[in-house]
């Protein structure tokens, strides 16, 4: 005859509580809620194209451009205006650009870094030396000029003069005269 063994006395598992790790948790559930529910609710701003309503309509948009020209200006109308430039501009053309050394200057870096990314392999120049300094509070310091004639002496083919959030074309020289396409 067959002994039945004694099971022996084991009690049920404990679920074990995982107090802070479940904090974590529901912040990061908060958090994540918080920037996606303005997303898939009605935008607020029809022209907001970055909404998630609207972005299927940007697609199309992008779409139906024809060149990058056009493309950039529907989203960054600073790359539009550089690559337009770069295209009607001599490859050998040198550029110099005013009002962006100083303190005071400093904010309009951005279409000096722009200009000298889509004008490359050109030289865009911001100090008349050609040794501008960059230092991180102050933005860059060098010689500065705005003398189309001394600019012309020391190369440059084209002077642009920015001021007001507003940049205006000099040519110096035939090099420097943007052609049109």
């Amino acid at each position: 005859m067959k002994t039945k063994k004694a099971k022996p006395n084991v009690p049920a598992p404990r679920v074990a509580l995982d107090v802070p790790g479940l904090v974590v948790t529901i912040l990061v559930m908060i958090f994540a809620a918080a920037l996606v529910w303005p997303q898939l609710g009605e935008p607020q701003d029809p022209n907001n194209q970055m909404m998630l309503a609207n972005l299927n309509d940007r697609v199309a948009l992008l779409e139906s451009a024809t060149n990058w020209v056009q493309r950039d200006e529907m989203c960054v109308p600073l790359s539009a205006y550089a690559r337009e430039l770069d295209q009607s501009l001599k490859p050998g053309a040198r550029v110099f650009l005013t009002g962006m050394l100083g303190e005071t200057n400093a904010p309009a870096l951005g279409y000096y870094f722009f200009l000298r990314n889509y004008l490359f392999p050109r030289y865009v120049g911001i100090s008349l030396d050609g040794k501008a300094v960059f230092t991180e509070n102050s933005g860059f310091y060098g010689v500065p000029c705005d003398s189309p004639a001394v600019l012309k002496t020391n190369g440059f083919d084209l002077m642009i003069q920015y001021a007001n959030n507003q940049m205006q074309l000099v040519p110096l020289t035939t090099n420097g005269l943007p052609t049109h396409q």
